[in-house]
């Protein structure tokens, strides 16, 4: 994927979630759709633990401890339940317990039990500060939730890296995809379908995938149009027995992106492989 083409773009108010506090969209740019979403990130702060609770009437906080208990002035709601009691009766202690987890205003506090809403006129409850050491605090987590969008990374990603250039008059489509992902990272030819270069291309396929190299082998066609056939589908290497690896037990291995090629020993073929797949050599290191 082009870091060039990607961006990140905060949500206006008027387009964010209702649960989110912030949000953030990953936007990459395709040739075909304009910019497309691939990434959502939103702080949906402790709005569904918040819910839950809520409706639950469930704690949903966990206790952190401190590193040294810590001397706090505390604010202590306290329900008059000499009057509380016989006005709202048996839901007196329920609205007692909401009142002390309340947060007044200047004229009274507004609590809710069992869904339904009542009213305390500051009269009924007495507020005392009052010096308390505190070994931790209760916390509600916040949650921040990403959303991918798998699909389209695939496509992006595979449009990013399609290309097309000329060689010898004709278009070649490339697909650049990195060696650690592309489905095929080795591709394994030989020269003629003949003379003892096929059976050595097989044993060659065969020593890269016991090596866990991605290798192919294909020995249908014109040596350029299998050269063709795999830059379409994004391998990286193509590795060729001829007649001079007959002679002198080596190889020629062929770099999609530069077209370039080198000569390499079969006996280092999966060494090398493995250097350039992995991003630990590259191929101008191992010409020159």
């Amino acid at each position: 994927m082009d870091p060039s083409r990607l961006r990140f773009r905060q949500h206006l108010t008027d387009e964010r979630a209702h649960y989110a506090a912030d949000c953030w969209d990953a936007e990459v740019y395709s040739g075909r759709f304009g910019w497309v979403e691939i990434v959502g990130i939103a702080d949906r702060t402790n709005y569904d633990l918040r819910s839950h609770a809520a409706h639950s009437g469930t704690s949903m906080t966990v206790f952190i401890p401190y590193d040294e208990p810590r001397r706090v002035v505390k604010r202590r709601i306290v329900a008059d339940m000499g009057v509380l009691g016989p006005r709202f009766r048996g839901k007196a202690k329920a609205i007692a317990d909401a009142l002390a987890a309340s947060d007044p205003g200047e004229d009274g506090a507004r609590v809710t039990v069992d869904g339904e809403e009542f009213f305390i006129p500051a009269d009924l409850y007495q507020v005392r500060e009052e010096e308390v050491e505190v070994r931790g605090e209760e916390v509600m987590p916040h949650v921040i939730e990403p959303s991918y969008g798998i699909d389209r990374m695939i496509y992006v990603a595979l449009e990013h890296s399609y290309a097309e250039d000329e060689v010898d008059g004709e278009v070649r489509k490339v697909l650049r995809l990195p060696p650690t992902v592309a489905p095929v990272q080795a591709a394994v030819f030989p020269l003629m379908n003949r003379d003892g270069l096929d059976g050595i291309a097989r044993t060659i396929t065969d020593r890269l995938t016991r090596c866990r190299i991605l290798a192919q082998y294909d020995d249908s066609g014109a040596i350029g149009r299998r050269y063709r056939r795999q830059d379409e589908i994004g391998t990286p290497f193509a590795v060729t027995v001829d007649y001079d690896t007959l002679e002198d037990n080596t190889v020629t291995v062929r770099d999609r992106d530069s077209m370039e090629q080198v000569r390499v020993p079969v006996e280092r073929l999966p060494e090398v492989l493995s250097a350039l797949i992995s991003g630990a050599a590259t191929f101008h290191e191992l010409k020159v």
